[in-house]
């Protein structure tokens, strides 16, 4: 069955088909323009799977085009075929990226971009300056194929096809989602089986090796480059003015914003202005209106042109009955619901290649374990047991230390004692391999991309499921297509279960904060834990929903056999939802026991409830 198309979308594709049938009817001289236009496009749709996808800043990418550029004119002057040369370009400007981003392990946001800045003057004044490198004396041939600038200017629209089908790629596989968490969520992107460094570095080598490209189209259109211009700080700036100027993250806005600064000006010439009799050349003061743009696109429109379109888009589609506006998203209820039991058992039994199964008296077991931030104790040698199939409630007043102990087991946390889980020790333990052992967690906060859909934050808990390597699913090598397409039936289900698949397409962080709560457990119990630790679930519910949510958490241990711990100022439903709690003071354990004999122990009622509040009767929040 065929996917329908929005108006918008068709529309749009007409409009691009008819300007590129238009473009191939010009002179040589201007399909030429077309071809270098093109390479800055493809250039700055690179920069923009850093910017937009990953959160990082370059002022190096003029540097990875020269670099891509120069390669391929050493090999293919060195007799070496075309083919050859260009994926030279692009594996060296891959290793340059890769190179200046190395820094971004250990600092971040602007001092990354300094570092960056750093490699830019290095290649400029050091590098390019070399002619050993720059192959001056060297010509890259076109081939019989490209040899017209028709053919090469096709050519060049086929390679900037093939980035954005790349980009597309990107988008639904592991490695896209993988660089929305480190951009929006890095602390917590761990705990979904992400590597952050490795994430980090593969942006940058994506990001290199479509920049390489757009060198090697450079040197397949020049044939030989004997200055360094074109790879200069300011083409860089350029770069990055076009990404603001068309929208981060919408490759039709970066593409129209790639023909407006580096083609508009060459095609114009010369600009008169009337009754001066000034003649202004368009191609020099191009610097000075990418500036000008630049100020105009952060304080008119801060979603550049690319939010122009998708405003246009939304307009379209509403005037021909496709529009959502004023629809109003009802908030998630926790309630079964009729394929409950269908969907539960395809939800259990995530098979993790790992023998784990140990004659074990607890499924999660501390001793002493002990956090301390300097010279302040957040959490005091606390041993506790958690058995298979219990729900076990951890309560306490704010600043108690149970966040803390959610970061100490899942690796989050400077740690002294032992926390084994299945008899696996976990101390010391990468909190990237926790979701491969068999543990998920929710955070007080909120531990998703609100900016992304509802569906892709479930899928983005399912990282450690993608039993694929990050290029293979860019490229859609192997059995990545079809892998892809069961994590995506498995995270509909998980909101079928949660009764959240109406909002599945939603933005999360355009929904009601009760609901963005029941969507983390969802993508939490996605991951397919055996161990699920839930941080002030209830936050945001009303004591209805409360209820429910309590009805939820023993579904979840008696349909999905999970075991749960529970964060939870909510007595009511730690007393009917718990098998066991404990309670901390002041990062140490004050408590243990059934919920209704802990909760009426004298330390529990003037350390957690308050004494106005036991005397009453009433719950505490």
């Amino acid at each position: 069955m065929l996917r329908e198309v929005p108006p918008s979308r068709a529309a749009g594709a007409a409009a691009i088909a008819l300007v590129v049938a238009w473009s191939c009817t010009l002179s040589p001289v201007r399909l030429s323009v077309l071809v270098g236009v093109a390479a800055t496009a493809i250039a700055a749709l690179g920069l923009d799977i850093l910017v937009a996808r990953s959160g990082q800043l370059s002022l190096a990418h003029a540097a990875f085009l020269g670099v891509g550029a120069f390669t391929a004119l050493n090999v293919g002057g060195h007799g070496g075929p075309w083919p050859l040369a260009l994926a030279a370009a692009v594996g060296a400007g891959a290793i340059a990226a890769t190179l200046s981003g190395l820094p971004s392990l250990r600092i971040r946001g602007l001092q990354v971009a300094i570092t960056t800045l750093a490699f830019q003057v290095a290649a400029e004044n050091f590098l390019f300056t070399r002619q050993d490198f720059t192959a001056a004396n060297q010509v890259l041939e076109r081939p019989a194929l490209l040899d017209t600038d028709l053919r090469l200017y096709v050519f060049a629209l086929g390679c900037v096809a093939a980035v954005l089908i790349v980009r597309r790629r990107l988008a639904v596989t592991a490695a896209g989602r993988s660089f929305l968490a480190v951009r929006d969520v890095e602390a917590r992107a761990q705990c979904f089986g992400i590597e952050t460094g490795r994430t980090k570095l593969l942006a940058y080598a994506l990001s290199g090796a479509i920049v390489g490209l757009a060198g090697g189209l450079l040197a397949l259109k020049e044939g030989s480059i004997s200055a360094k211009d074109p790879f200069v700080l300011l083409e860089s700036l350029q770069l990055v003015a076009i990404v603001v100027v068309g929208g981060a993250g919408s490759a039709a806005g970066i593409l129209t914003a790639a023909v407006v600064v580096k083609g508009l000006p060459q095609f114009v010439g010369h600009i008169s202005i009337p009754l001066t009799g000034i003649d202004l050349d368009a191609v020099r003061i191009v610097p000075i209106a990418s500036a000008a743009l630049l100020v105009v696109a952060v304080v008119a429109q801060p979603e550049g042109i690319g939010g122009v379109y998708r405003s246009v888009g939304r307009v379209l589609d509403r005037l021909l009955g496709r529009g959502t506006a004023g629809r109003s998203v009802p908030r998630a209820q926790p309630t079964a619901t009729p394929r409950a039991a269908e969907q539960a058992t395809a939800l259990r039994g995530v098979p993790r290649g790992l023998s784990l199964e140990m004659p074990v008296r607890a499924l999660l077991e501390t001793r002493e374990v002990t956090v301390q931030y300097g010279g302040v104790v957040a959490l005091d040698a606390v041993s506790l047991e958690v058995r298979r199939g219990e729900v076990v409630g951890l309560i306490g007043a704010n600043g108690a230390g149970k966040s803390t102990f959610f970061n100490a087991v899942s690796g989050l946390a400077p740690v002294t004692g032992s926390i084994r889980f299945r008899g696996v020790e976990l101390v010391r333990r990468p909190p990237s391999r926790l979701s491969a052992l068999g543990v998920a967690r929710t955070f007080q906060d909120m531990g998703l991309v609100r900016a992304e859909t509802v569906k892709e934050n479930v899928l983005l808990a399912q990282t450690w499921l993608c039993n694929y390597g990050r290029l293979a699913g860019i490229l859609a090598l192997g059995s990545t297509v079809t892998r892809e397409r069961e994590l995506r039936r498995r995270a509909d289900m998980a909101l079928q279960l949660f009764g959240l698949d109406h909002v599945a397409d939603e933005r999360l962080g355009e929904l009601p904060y009760g609901t963005m709560r029941i969507v983390e457990i969802a993508s939490a119990v996605a991951a397919g834990p055996d161990l699920l630790l839930l941080d002030e679930a209830s936050a945001g519910l009303g004591p209805e929903e409360s209820h429910a949510l309590a009805d939820r958490f023993l579904a979840l241990r008696n349909e999905l056999g999970l075991t749960l711990v529970v964060i939870e100022h909510h007595v009511p439903l730690i007393a009917r939802a718990c098998d066991h709690v404990y309670c901390l003071e002041s990062g140490a354990l004050i408590a243990e026991g059934a919920p209704g004999e802990v909760i009426a122990q004298p330390a529990v009622i003037q350390s957690f409830l308050g004494r106005s509040t036991a005397a009453s009767g009433g719950p505490a929040r």
